[in-house]
């Protein structure tokens, strides 16, 4: 295990330096200066997989602001390449330059691909969505008010992004949905047969979650917003009940939210969302601050929550049948490396179990969780700073991996998934 000094590295000041400048400034990014390179990643933060299963989307930060912005730029998973995709002006790269410090990139999937998606930029306050069309295994990408860079890159202005967003409520009022400071982690919930798709976006500093409808082609259209936790930091949505969990890095629960019943009376009344309440976390077990990603298993009965105080994955029970103290919905707690950020499940495969990926950013490592016996199986080392993860599966490829952003490392590692291979568990390739 690699041991850490106290000082800050060059790269750590860096960030420091970059977060500083982050707080003191509302700023919108620059509209002069470098765009940001199409085959380059600068701090990546997240990974995306695509519907597709040929694509992974990485969302390179700018946390150094050495570009006008940050992107999110899609990786063939074939060769681990940058994509580029072929359009009416010809060969152009597959992403788009958005808003600095951004979060995770959200997709909307329409019959098997992916058609729009949403990022948010810390530094804006401000969501971009971008619209994909053509090959899904190589899309163009488009934005409102976009223009391509010289690189070919689609560049998404500040002013196009939705902020400060009106809307009219249902007592037919005109409102404004603020997205709040700091606005980090969002979620697309599909559409029902009673419901649109909808889009959810969460400020990391008061708490507020952000509600949209998403249109035909994905356009986000302003429904309300809804104040719960502050340091609200990572959704995740059961896909068997339909709840919606959201952890904060400020409190030790996890909320509990879900889309009202729609009344009969009136089936054309705007969707709203709703807090059913927390899942109280034992006060002995965690301290009160330090939550991080948040996975669902695919059964729905089980919610992965990274914790960093300690460095643990906390595995709870959210079924049905679950009882309401939250010393009985803490199934078990497995201690990881320093300081865990995100949590990706793969499923039962291979001769495999359900397995649980947990990124660890001090540890340069993943580590991989048994959840069912409740212990670290294995332990994958990886770039400096790994942060976001994704797993994808594709059975035609042959691809089951999983991609995670090494963010001081500046790359996005590809570690191999298939037991039958020699190199199961380890990183295969690292894209810069």
């Amino acid at each position: 295990m690699k041991l850490r000094s106290q000082p800050v590295s060059p790269r750590g000041l860096v960030v420091v330096i970059a977060l500083t400048l982050l707080a003191a400034s509302a700023c919108e990014r620059p509209a002069t200066g470098p765009h940001h390179p199409v085959d380059q990643l600068d701090y990546p933060v997240a990974v995306t997989a695509d519907p597709s299963g040929e694509i992974v989307w990485v969302t390179s930060g700018n946390f150094d602001l050495a570009w006008r912005g940050g992107a999110v730029l899609a990786v063939d998973v074939k060769d681990h390449s940058f994509l580029t995709a072929q359009s009416d002006e010809g060969d152009v790269p597959v992403g788009a330059e958005i808003g600095s410090f951004p979060g995770p990139l959200e997709l909307l999937e329409r019959e098997g691909r992916a058609v729009a998606g949403y990022v948010l930029s810390r530094t804006d306050a401000a969501l971009y969505q971008v619209q994909l069309s053509g090959d899904p295994a190589a899309p163009v990408v488009t934005c409102p008010g976009g223009t391509r860079a010289d690189s070919g890159l689609m560049s998404c202005p500040a002013e196009s992004a939705l902020d400060d967003v009106p809307y009219t409520d249902a007592d037919d009022e005109s409102q404004t949905l603020d997205l709040g400071t700091d606005p980090y982690g969002a979620l697309v919930l599909e559409g029902q047969a009673d419901t649109p798709a909808l889009l959810l976006t969460g400020a990391m500093v008061e708490g507020t979650v952000g509600i949209f409808e998403l249109g035909e082609e994905g356009t986000p259209e302003a429904l309300a917003s809804l104040d719960i936790t502050g340091g609200l930091l990572d959704f995740a949505a059961n896909p068997l009940t339909g709840r919606i969990y959201a952890s904060h890095k400020f409190s030790n629960a996890i909320s509990v939210l879900a889309i009202a019943p729609r009344d009969p009376q009136q089936p054309s009344a705007p969707v709203e969302l709703e807090k059913l309440g927390n899942i109280p976390l034992p006060s002995n077990l965690l301290s009160a601050d330090h939550a991080r990603g948040l996975a669902v298993s695919p059964d729905g009965r089980r919610l992965y929550a990274a914790y960093r105080a300690p460095s643990s994955l906390v595995v709870l029970d959210v079924s049905d049948k679950a009882s309401n103290a939250p010393e009985e919905r803490v199934l078990t707690k497995v201690a990881v490396h320093s300081r865990p950020s995100d949590v990706a499940v793969a499923p039962a495969s291979h001769g495999l179990p359900e397995l649980v990926y947990v990124s660890c950013y001090l540890g340069d490592r993943v580590d991989v969780v048994d959840p069912a016996l409740g212990l670290v199986v294995d332990s994958i080392a990886v770039g400096d700073g790994p942060s976001g993860v994704a797993f994808l599966q594709n059975d035609e490829l042959g691809v089951r991996r999983l991609y995670v952003a090494n963010f001081h490392d500046q790359s996005m590692g590809v570690i191999e998934l298939d037991p039958g291979s020699s190199a199961f568990h380890t990183q295969i390739a690292e894209v810069r």
